[in-house]
């Protein structure tokens, strides 16, 4: 893309050494000016946070205004509740100290007459219970299996359905729990009624009966009813709710907007909890809605105005150069920004940013170019390292003169030898051949080696068959073999070699495994000599394992690598790894 006119010069001038004229400046005010005109110009911010300030303010101090309406309620309600539960503990208690039970009770260990224990006790309850309407039912329960079952019941309650089933249902159960009670209070609920119990002990000391009150669960827990918000008592494990009267099988757990309450009667732990419903200030003060209406109405035109200014001067001229930079990392080198800037500051980034891509398109190109030629001249200088062309010439007047003395073993050998220098010269320019070639020059080479080793020395081939036409490297594998042979069989006389090629996820993989050891020096010795810090002066006339990596690195760079380790015991693995050609 081309440069802008005034970008243009403003290039021009950049690269001339001369200072911007006034001409080649861009005329625009300044971004931060502009951006404190807007913030000056917008007091949106401090308006919304006067209002949300005002709005918390207003909603603290309505909750704290409803808790405290709450907790005036809920003490008059806690204060009611002690009240009647007091005095039904109190007449449970009334019982025992009054005596006359007990009394009752002695006359009729001395006479076992059961008519005249039911008739007194029956009595009793009349006159203590019969004109309060706080109870359902008081019963005497003895314990002693006596067939009699006192019972007063309230004026406002007929028939024989209450105590008969509380001889039934109720009374086994209470009895059974009361054993262990001694003079303790307890309290229980059926069919949401609360039945209060306590044992009466006789002159030693020990439980002979046991009062029970039944109270009218809705009529007792009546002033909940009157709190304006949902509530719940709970007492000793059981709730009364909206659902009546029941026991809490449930945990007790801290919820939100919960207000809790508790007190104690007689030792009994009385807890009232309130759920206010949520209110809205909205409804509470409806002035608020107009205010923050208005307050509306002016913000959102200076908040437009404000966007549309800011997304001007600051978020297009930003996406430009998110856009260049992204277009230059991947590969659009030289690119320049055609968008005219409305500020100084965007418009000197433009202009540097256009300089800058300019010089990174040319000293890449520059780059490149000298690269590829360092890479061919590094190719050709380390091929030139195995180039004796004189040693050819004079081998082919060798090879002569021993087929004319008909020595047929010294002439093979020389042919072979012949092979390898022929592919040392390379005088096609080749610097990658199909595998099918360099395996040939291994085996000039193994030939040769073969007459000095004979049968001591073992061959095994595992070449993948599908592979020889593929393009691999000039001498890439004869240098690992000939580094075998040199380094290990030769001193030990003989031994396997094991040539493999194969490929593997879109790589060439070829190697070279032969009988041998390698200590930590000599580990030490092949890193150091693999390793890409040594310099070409280091490199010996001979071809060899470094030869071999630095030709890896010229023609693969990174994805070319060659790895000599110890394979296993008595066994030396040397892979080469190169991507496959296409």
């Amino acid at each position: 893309m081309m440069l802008t006119r005034r970008d243009d010069l403003s290039a021009s001038a950049v690269k001339e050494g001369r200072p911007l004229k006034r001409k080649d400046r861009v005329s625009a005010v300044s971004l931060r000016s502009r951006l404190l005109m807007t913030i000056v110009n917008c007091w949106v911010v401090p308006i919304v946070m006067i209002v949300v300030l005002a709005g918390l303010l207003l909603r603290v101090n309505s909750e704290r205004n409803m808790k405290s309406l709450m907790e005036t309620d809920a003490a008059y309600t806690m204060q009611m509740l002690r009240s009647k539960l007091d005095t039904a503990f109190e007449d449970s208690k009334a019982v025992s100290y009054d005596g006359v039970v007990r009394a009752a009770y002695r006359s009729w260990q001395q006479d076992g007459d059961n008519a005249v224990l039911y008739r007194s006790v029956n009595s009793y309850l009349a006159q203590s219970f019969g004109r309060q309407g706080n109870y359902k039912a008081v019963f005497i329960s003895f314990w002693n299996g006596l067939d009699i079952y006192p019972y007063v019941m309230s004026s406002g309650i007929s028939g024989y359905s209450l105590p008969r089933g509380y001889h039934r249902n109720q009374e086994p159960l209470i009895l059974e729990d009361m054993a262990t009670a001694d003079t303790e209070i307890r309290l229980y609920c059926w069919d949401g009624d609360l039945y209060i119990a306590r044992n009466l002990l006789d002159q030693r000391y020990k439980p002979y009966a046991s009062v029970v009150q039944i109270l009218d669960g809705p009529e007792l827990f009546a002033p909940l009813g009157e709190l304006p918000a949902a509530a719940s008592m709970t007492i000793d494990g059981l709730v009364f709710d909206d659902g009546g009267l029941r026991e809490n099988t449930q945990e007790e757990e801290r919820r939100t907007g919960v207000y809790r309450f508790e007190d104690q009667v007689s030792g009994h732990r009385l807890v009232l909890e309130l759920e206010a419903a949520p209110k809205s200030m909205w409804e509470d003060m409806p002035w608020l809605r107009s205010a923050s209406l208005a307050v509306l109405l002016l913000v959102l035109p200076l908040l437009a105005l404000m966007i549309l200014l800011f997304r001007k001067h600051v978020t297009r001229p930003v996406e430009a150069l998110v856009d260049a930079t992204d277009r230059l990392q991947n590969g659009e080198r030289g690119y320049q920004i055609e968008a005219e800037a409305r500020s100084r500051e965007f418009a000197r980034i433009y202009r540097h940013f256009n300089n800058m891509s300019l010089e990174l398109k040319n000293q890449f190109e520059r780059s490149y170019l000298e690269q590829q030629a360092l890479q061919q001249a590094k190719v050709k200088a380390l091929q030139s390292q195995i180039n004796p062309h004189f040693l050819n010439n004079t081998l082919e007047v060798i090879n002569w003169e021993a087929r004319l003395a008909g020595d047929e073993r010294v002439s093979a050998m020389i042919e072979a030898l012949s092979v390898m220098l022929n592919a040392a010269l390379g005088r096609d320019g080749r610097s990658q051949i199909p595998l099918r070639e360099e395996l040939g020059y291994v085996d000039a080479y193994l030939y040769i080696i073969r007459e000095r080793l004979g049968e001591r020395l073992v061959i095994e081939r595992e070449i993948d068959q599908s592979m020889m036409d593929t393009m691999v490297p000039r001498l890439i594998l004869q240098p690992l073999v000939e580094n075998a042979v040199e380094h290990d069989l030769t001193a030990l006389r003989g031994g396997r070699l094991s040539l493999r090629a194969y490929r593997e996820e879109g790589t060439v993989i070829l190697e070279c495994e032969h009988d041998g050891t390698m200590s930590e020096a000599d580990l030490r010795s092949i890193e150091e000599m693999l390793s890409s810090a040594v310099r070409d002066t280091e490199i010996s006339g001979q071809v060899g394992l470094r030869n071999v990596r630095q030709r890896l690195a010229l023609l693969y760079g990174p994805a070319g690598s060659l790895e000599v380790c110890q394979a296993g015991e008595g066994r030396i693995l040397a892979r080469v790894t190169f991507p496959a050609s296409g």
